[in-house]
């Protein structure tokens, strides 16, 4: 079966992954405190060790959707190294119910949860390995985090020390794997050197590196190894950048930086075209918002003498701008652009939330949206009017921008600048 014939379910929509951030942030906060419990949770009946951690689980999993792929068939082959309460494994199989999946975790407060994790929601078919994945079939120490950070450790470390099983992990790559995903928090230069020939029956991996002044030799030779071993590689930073104007303190039991390291052999054809997330513009990124906000302050003025009579809703934002009760600011948005259902798509503007129409106030927006040179309109367009009718229809609604495209394309794939223009109230 050809990968284009799979029926690939749509990620969970944006709006909810995020209103699932929020909902986490709100009840536990942000700062890593091991205080287990149960919570439902995107449709998930999930056990947890750490309530904050969820909030990475969403950001990674759901949202960057760090650990992605496209299978070449319905019925992957995917193994999870390093499953913790088996977030990964359960997305996996909401993506593909038919995937073999088998998920090692060896820490003896996390296996446990995972394997309620999959009871609770009714995954009967994930194999569950109690042990660490490493070189060899044999006891290692091991330091428990209680977090997201538990590993092998050698003879010099003494504190929290507990011995786990080990398996050779080579062992189970004599079969054709899907996804080999590494999450193993330093092992993995280990582990990668090892495999050795056995990486060949590996279609697509992802290694999570960990780095530190005493492995980035190690980062550079598995580097090596992934390339002689056929693989086509992606280098990604999720973490903090470290460069000679940032070097942010480390906490104890964590890395200087956390590396996303994605190997393919042949890039599958439903894989995105489109830039989704920069770390940092630069000078470009700069440029772009300068110029858009002269030519949006330009089109604003010919609008305010031209056309607010006729044009009710737009009134406000023109009154509020000659007056200078507010400042008028700009904002290129980008993909990707989320499907809601018909001619409508969304995208979140979680920063205009206060400025942003609401059951109250169902026209207090003041936001226009460009695509290219033209304004699209009207604003405050029912959601259904825009799914049936498209046309340019938007409507800045709580937390999001839903929005038709002029034509009815896509606009993550149209080659279109998408453009906004809004006032906030002067401090």
């Amino acid at each position: 079966m050809s990968s284009s014939a799979i029926n690939i379910p749509a990620p969970i929509p944006l709006e909810k992954c995020l209103a699932a951030y929020k909902e986490v942030g709100d009840r536990f906060g942000f700062s890593p405190v091991i205080q287990p419990g149960t919570m439902q949770l995107l449709g998930w009946n999930l056990d947890y060790i750490s309530g904050p951690a969820l909030a990475n689980f969403i950001d990674q999993i759901l949202v960057r959707r760090l650990n992605d792929f496209f299978p070449d068939d319905d019925h992957p082959l995917i193994l999870d190294c390093g499953a913790n309460i088996g977030f990964t494994v359960l997305n996996y199989k909401r993506q593909y119910p038919k995937a073999r999946i088998i998920a090692f975790e060896p820490d003896p407060l996390f296996a446990p949860v995972l394997r309620r994790n999959l009871q609770h929601n009714g995954v009967e078919d994930v194999q569950v390995v109690e042990a660490a994945v490493w070189t060899s079939n044999e006891k290692v120490k091991w330091f428990s985090e209680g977090i997201d950070g538990s590993h092998i450790v050698g003879d010099e470390q003494q504190n929290a020390i507990s011995q786990v099983q080990a398996i050779d992990l080579a062992d189970y790559l004599n079969e054709t794997v899907d996804l080999l995903k590494i999450d193993i928090e330093g092992a993995e230069y280990d582990v990668v050197d090892h495999l050795g020939k056995e990486l060949r029956n590996v279609k697509n991996i992802l290694v999570e590196c960990h780095l530190g002044q005493t492995n980035i030799d190690r980062f550079g030779k598995m580097l090596q190894i992934l390339k002689e071993a056929g693989f086509k590689l992606g280098i990604n930073s999720f973490g903090v950048w470290r460069d000679l104007i940032r070097q942010t303190p480390v906490q104890p039991n964590h890395w200087e930086q956390y590396i996303l390291l994605a190997g393919w052999r042949v890039s599958n054809p439903l894989v995105s075209q489109e830039e989704t997330f920069r770390p940092y513009g630069g000078a470009r990124l700069e440029r772009e918002l300068h110029d858009a906000r002269d030519r949006l302050q330009d089109s604003l003025l010919a609008l305010g003498a031209s056309r607010a009579r006729e044009r009710q809703w737009l009134q406000p934002i023109v009154k509020e701008f000659v007056t200078h009760k507010h400042t008028i600011k700009s904002q290129s948005i980008s993909g990707p652009f989320v499907p809601d259902s018909g001619k409508c798509w969304m995208v979140p503007l979680p920063n205009l939330k206060n400025e942003a129409d609401n059951e109250e106030n169902p026209a207090r927006s003041a936001l226009l949206l460009f695509e290219d040179e033209n304004m699209l309109e009207p604003a405050h367009s029912l959601h259904e009017e825009i799914r049936a009718s498209g046309d340019g229809r938007y409507s800045h609604w709580k937390d999001f921008l839903y929005f038709s495209t002029s034509d009815g394309s896509d606009p993550n794939t149209n080659r279109r600048r998408y453009s906004i223009l809004y006032v906030t109230r002067r401090k």
